[in-house]
């Protein structure tokens, strides 16, 4: 049976592959003009704009917030939640200032149903 993925599930899907896709590209062109001379930041920003990583990471950003939200409203419809309701809501609360907590929430959040 095919999975059902959310809307924020979706989008921060795509959003992950589109970004991945603009690194790969901008990583590539990095690596040839550093092969041909001196990478300044106006070279660097010219890379940044021609690969569209900026934009793809404004997008990964906001999908990224838009699932965590999603994800912390769903968890509080189920009955656990309640139990454990202090302990949720303060690992939520630091998302932005713990990395790996960020990427644990958006792993579990990829796999909710």
């Amino acid at each position: 049976m095919k999975r059902t993925f959310s809307e924020q599930q979706k989008e921060y899907k795509e959003a992950k592959e589109t970004f991945e896709k603009a690194n790969k590209e901008f990583e590539q062109k990095l690596a040839t003009t550093k092969k041909l001379g001196n990478v300044t930041p106006e070279v660097m920003e010219q890379l940044v704009g021609d690969t569209g990583l900026h934009i793809a990471l404004n997008r990964l950003g906001a999908a990224e917030a838009a699932l965590l939200k999603w994800s912390h409203e769903m968890i509080q419809n189920e009955r656990d939640y309640l139990q454990n309701k202090e302990q949720v809501d303060r690992m939520y609360s630091f998302i932005e200032q713990n990395p790996h907590i960020k990427a644990q929430l958006i792993q579990a959040a990829m796999k909710m149903e």
